[in-house]
């Protein structure tokens, strides 16, 4: 389990040279100056320029406009349309947010579905640090959040808490849906609502729990279901009085006695395995940056679907 694998991120172009270094001399022609001195061109023989095309050359591609000049930012390819960012050195770029925010994967194409994705992120936890109930306040714990795939589908999801130390309640849940592309509510707690709640990983059943307990010692255990998009209510540990005011226990709506009350609720607990405390990051614009806006190397298959 990996929990906020990605700090920290790439921000803009990893190449920042204002020529293309080592390309002199290539096997078919020869980069020169324009005769303004502004821009690269490249030469098949004096005076003949490559026009409107790619090159290749030492295993980077450059692209030169009609007038033979040498592109750099984006260009968009004739033949297949596509849009391409091409680095200060003109070279064209992989794997790496451009300095507009976009990122451009293994094949240079802009990774669409991952730009949506970050920023409907983005724009879920912005409204959290927004929300007057979470709001960090004087004095108060800092809320956290963290982003985990929690469905097992390979979409790292978003976990807000109250606090990013030693949390006790669990604010939002939310999974991505790739097919709608938008993020699904999973659990939300009302900001009234004093009860206690948390997230827990059993390692055996790779399953992600959910338990709400509340202070009489009632507990509800819902289990997130592979690739589900909700919680899933597997258990639910109730108390009450009879007419003598002694307890009664119930487990699903069935009445137990003390003692299967609690071995019922041991049993519970070992399926939710163990509570996630850890690993959370304060809830702020700086953190969120670096969680959200971070190299999908272990996600790059789902993103180029």
């Amino acid at each position: 389990m990996s929990l906020n694998r990605c700090i920290p991120v790439l921000v803009s172009a990893a190449l920042v040279l204002a020529v293309p270094w080592g390309v002199h001399g290539a096997q078919e022609g020869t980069w020169d100056r324009s005769e303004d001195g502004k821009y690269w061109m490249y030469f098949y023989s004096p005076g003949n320029p490559a026009e409107d095309e790619w090159i290749e050359d030492q295993g980077k591609e450059y692209y030169v406009d009609s007038k033979g000049r040498m592109k750099t930012g984006w260009v968009t390819d004739k033949r297949d349309k596509n849009k391409y960012y091409m680095g200060e050195d003109g070279a064209k770029c992989f794997n790496m947010f451009t300095p507009d925010g976009h990122y451009v994967g293994p094949d240079g194409l802009i990774l669409e579905s991952f730009d949506t994705y970050r920023k409907a992120v983005k724009k879920q936890l912005e409204r959290l640090m927004k929300d007057k109930a979470y709001k960090e306040r004087d004095g108060a714990p800092r809320p956290g959040f963290m982003l985990w795939d929690i469905n097992g589908d390979g979409y790292r999801d978003v976990v807000a808490v109250d606090r990013a130390q030693m949390p006790g309640r669990v604010v939002l849940t939310a999974v991505w849906d790739p097919l709608e592309e938008e993020l699904v509510p999973a659990s939300q707690a009302d900001p009234d609502d004093p009860d206690e709640s948390f997230l827990s990983y059993n390692q055996d059943s790779q399953s992600v729990w959910l338990t709400i307990a509340k202070d009489s010692g009632e507990r509800d255990f819902f289990q997130m279901k592979d690739n589900g998009f909700q919680f899933e209510d597997v258990w639910h540990f109730e108390l009450d009085q009879d007419d003598w005011g002694d307890a009664v226990y119930y487990v699903n709506g069935v009445k137990y006695d003390a003692q299967e009350w609690g071995q019922a609720l041991t049993q519970a607990s070992l399926e939710a395995g163990a509570a996630v405390t850890e690993g959370f990051l304060p809830l702020d614009a700086g953190t969120v940056k670096l969680a959200v806006d971070c190299s999908p190397e272990e996600e790059m298959p789902l993103w180029q679907q």
